[in-house]
């Protein structure tokens, strides 16, 4: 029985078969009918993929973050102030990737094609 299963676990593996949850997320930017930014970040099994795959300036700028917006007190915080922590920045030539393991499951992402695209 463990051979039928392990079997029938490598045949369904041929066919793209995966039960594991994943998050994907796909950042694309269009300037006047031109993509200056293509990027791609997965998420399985608490491990973050990102992917670079265009840019005009060469590379990819990411900055992953955890927001808050709870006062002191662990009430939701009324004024709509919420507070950032980076976690990681960094860049990426086009066509490389690059693994983070130990994200929070609700940790944030910006990229951008410099490091001044608005991910401050």
């Amino acid at each position: 029985m463990r051979l039928l299963t392990t079997l029938l676990s490598c045949l369904l593996s041929l066919f793209g078969c995966d039960t594991r949850p994943s998050t994907t997320s796909i950042t694309r930017v269009v300037d006047q009918g031109t993509e200056t930014l293509f990027s791609k970040t997965t998420t399985v099994d608490g491990v973050a993929t990102f992917e670079c795959f265009a840019s005009r300036s060469g590379g990819c700028h990411y900055r992953i973050y955890e927001e808050r917006c709870e006062d002191a007190a662990g009430a939701a915080n009324e004024a709509g102030a919420c507070t950032r922590k980076t976690l990681d920045a960094f860049a990426l030539t086009v066509g490389k990737r690059r693994q983070v393991e130990g994200l929070p499951m609700a940790f944030r992402l910006c990229v951008g094609e410099d490091d001044a695209s608005g991910c401050g």
